[in-house]
């Protein structure tokens, strides 16, 4: 499993995971409203308060940086994890 780490293929699908899961929170926050609990990757925000945007552009595959893309794979985990 440790060959995946960094995988463009794998980091796509992890995205477009963390996209399905924030549009389904948002749909749920439309109806009953946010709900405040501490981010679990991020303990200083709440979780409703995350920028996936912001983290999905920063958090990406970078061709010439396998140190910095294995990192974003993790954090892209981590994210799922989070939501």
């Amino acid at each position: 499993m440790a060959h995946l780490l960094g995988s463009p293929a794998c980091m796509d699908s992890l995205r477009k995971d963390l996209t399905d899961l924030q549009g389904a929170i948002v749909d749920v926050f439309s109806r009953a409203g946010p709900v405040r609990f501490p981010s679990w990757k991020f303990p200083d925000r709440a979780a409703c308060d995350l920028d996936m945007v912001a983290l999905l552009e920063h958090y990406d595959h970078v061709p010439g940086d396998p140190e910095f893309t294995q990192l974003a794979h993790a954090v892209l985990l981590e994210l799922v994890i989070d939501r």
